[in-house]
């Protein structure tokens, strides 16, 4: 039954073609379905649907994401772009590009989740159009769009393009950086402005996220160049125009601020880089893995093109001097950072999204020349010689990864509707586990039966339009865990109830638990007895601002109305320290107390419905 559904999916348009008269069918054909004409349309729609669809369709997470977008906030509010502010204090971690274009998001759409996190998708869709521009300039249109449409339809790399964080931006600009870099390589008689523009794109990724794109960007060059054994690549780092201008982007912001602010240099060249790489960072904010913390991450970070890696594994001659290096500068671009980000103490899952332009465009190649072989091993005229055997052998790898990539698509669209603890049950693991294996061999066949090179592009389109399906469930799963506990639900309690002379406070935790709160609340909310980590180096420069202890709280609860909130886990110890007096309202995993005495008092609010 599947074989039937899959043919008739893949043949449609040309059922379609058929049904109309020959001098229409082949001019209309030629127009609407040549290849020329399908492949920059689908290297475009592609990518802007999987960035750009469901930015609003969850607020904000109480976490990184809830961090930036208020800085950025708290930047456009106060016309501060030079020392970025978390919650009134300096919040130095981080170089202020980020928070420019998300300012400058705000200011144009106004203040939404979808506004800000354009900051992450509009370069990432810009990173996929100028990878369909590089490869189709050097490797052809096929493998431009084959590249373009795999970078986008790697699900986690598109879901980290819906957050509000450095990496996305930071893979864009790096990306777009490389690709100059390469293409100088390739084409010596290229413009000098390229590699120019190459270095402004990796001055921005310094000012994105400080000196980790400039060490991750010459340890890529000079892999890649060592690779080669060439010295004629050497010569593009001797420009003199390019650090002069990498430079001209890079040193104002950071002069200015180590002039405007106290204790720059330390904490932020000091402190951020070098300390954070030897897990010596302070306070200690980080997370911590094993040399082998990526690996697994690798693979999951290219679903569902995780089946065609087996692709990559295989050693084969390239057609072209160029296609070898290409490949030559991919491994070198997935190989170095990979070991520097093994190598550091600091780990995060979505550090290695810089590696995915890389993952993508390999691929791409890998693809090209799997399509090729399947070709020669469905040519009639060579259908009984050994050639021919060996083209079929050849082709297997590609209509089994295809298999796997399908049937892993199936059973994960059957499995998140419900997705939730019921699934790690042994029973319905297996379960899924006997579905996967028998959809493989049954999508193998299928995509094996495919008699040409259109129809099994469209196979592989196929895989690319289960990830729009594929990409909501995430957006909509993830969004109801944000949604439960999210800070937007205690904005709309405090906006409703608090008025503007009720001031409100956090009691003791901020990120990850109440990150988001005073981007809803649309100014900064001080922190009651705070053990945030991040806003460590803010307090200690400005005290009893964003941070207070609970005496200066109790002073301010007895003077007027006041709301602070709490996670549902401190309330004990916030009403052993507050006291009695006070009425609250839960959300999830969240309660907002109000000091119910002044709403007693002429002109409060209503009378306290419970106590704590």
């Amino acid at each position: 039954m599947l074989r039937v559904l899959l043919s008739w999916a893949l043949f449609l348009p040309q059922r379609l073609r058929l049904a109309l008269p020959p001098p229409v069918r082949h001019a209309r054909w030629k127009l609407a379905f040549g290849a020329q004409a399908v492949y920059p349309l689908v290297a475009v729609l592609a990518p802007a649907c999987l960035f750009l669809l469901w930015l609003n369709a969850f607020p904000l997470r109480d976490n990184n994401e809830g961090l930036y977008a208020e800085i950025a906030r708290e930047m456009l509010a106060s016309g501060n772009y030079l020392i970025p502010q978390l919650n009134g204090v300096p919040y130095l971690e981080k170089p202020p590009l980020l928070y420019w274009l998300a300012g400058a998001a705000m200011a144009l759409c106004g203040p939404a989740p979808g506004a800000v996190r354009l900051a992450s998708a509009l370069p990432m869709l810009a990173l996929s159009l100028g990878l369909f521009q590089f490869c189709r300039r050097h490797l052809g249109m096929a493998i431009a769009c084959y590249a373009s449409v795999a970078l986008a339809s790697m699900v986690p790399v598109t879901l980290l393009a819906h957050l509000v964080l450095f990496d996305p931006l930071l893979t864009a600009l790096f990306g777009g950086s490389m690709l100059c870099f390469l293409h100088a390589y390739l084409d010596p008689r290229s413009p000098a402005h390229v590699q120019r523009a190459g270095a402004v794109l990796l001055g921005l990724a310094v000012l994105d996220k400080g000196a980790v794109a400039l060490v991750l960007a010459l340890g890529v060059a000079a892999t890649f160049l060592l690779l080669m054994r060439q010295r004629r690549g050497w010569r593009l780092l001797r420009d003199p125009v390019a650090p002069a201008l990498f430079l001209a982007v890079v040193l104002p912001w950071h002069l200015l601020a180590a002039v405007k602010q106290d204790g720059f240099a330390w904490f932020f060249v000091v402190n951020e880089h070098l300390l954070r790489f030897l897990g010596r960072r302070q306070p200690d904010d980080f997370h911590r893995g094993p040399i082998w913390f990526y690996l697994p991450r690798l693979l999951m970070m290219t679903m569902p093109w995780t089946p065609f890696l087996l692709l990559l594994a295989r050693r084969r001659p390239w057609r072209e001097r160029k296609h070898a290096a290409v490949v030559r500068f991919c491994q070198a671009a997935l190989g170095f950072p990979l070991l520097f980000f093994s190598l550091s103490q600091a780990k995060a899952d979505y550090y290695l999204m810089v590696c995915a332009p890389a993952l993508a465009l390999w691929l791409a190649l890998a693809l090209a020349q799997a399509l090729e072989q399947q070709a020669q091993a469905h040519t009639p005229a060579q259908a009984h010689t050994p050639a021919h055997v060996q083209a079929r052998a050849r082709g297997l790898p590609l209509a089994t990864c295809w298999g796997a990539a399908l049937a892993t698509c199936t059973v994960m669209l059957v499995a998140l509707p419900d997705a939730d603890g019921r699934i790690w049950a042994p029973l319905p693991l297996t379960l899924l586990a006997l579905a996967w294996l028998a959809l493989v061999p049954v999508a193998t066949r299928s995509f094996r039966a495919l008699g040409s090179t259109r129809a099994r592009e469209g196979a592989l389109l196929l895989i690319v339009l289960l990830t729009l399906p594929l990409l909501a469930l995430l957006v909509d799963r993830g969004g109801d865990r944000a949604a439960r506990d999210s800070s937007r639900r205690i904005a709309d309690i405090l906006l409703a109830q608090a008025g503007p002379e009720r001031a409100v406070f956090i009691y003791r935790d901020f990120e990850d638990r109440f990150a988001s709160l005073p981007f809803y609340l649309g100014r900064p909310v001080p922190v009651v007895d705070s053990i945030s980590r991040d806003l460590a180096f803010g307090c200690t420069l400005a005290p009893g601002t964003a941070c207070i202890d609970h005496a200066a709280f109790l002073r301010r609860s007895r003077a007027g109305p006041v709301a602070i909130a709490v996670l549902a886990e401190r309330r004990a110890a916030f009403v052993a320290m507050a006291g009695p007096g006070w009425r609250s309202e839960a959300v999830g995993g969240k309660i907002v107390f109000f000091n119910a005495a002044h709403e007693n008092r002429p002109g409060g609010r209503a009378r306290a419905r419970d106590g704590p």
